[in-house]
């Protein structure tokens, strides 16, 4: 592994301490699915249609699925 690890242990614990220090001063708003609202009507606007559910997160690896 040599210097990923390494790279993956000091930037993960940096990112760590900065997200609890972020934390504290977060104040959290009302929980809604307006973002959702929102994504759906600019995919409308844009004329792009989907049978889709959900968005994909992760693409088809395997060749048969292509």
């Amino acid at each position: 592994m040599g210097n990923s690890l390494l790279d993956i242990i000091v930037f993960g614990r940096n990112a760590g301490k900065a997200a609890a220090a972020k934390s504290k001063t977060v104040e959290l708003g009302t929980m809604t699915l307006e973002h959702v609202e929102k994504y759906a009507e600019e995919l409308k606007e844009a004329g792009i249609t989907s049978d889709d559910v959900s968005p994909l997160l992760l693409p088809h690896y395997a060749r048969h699925e292509r």
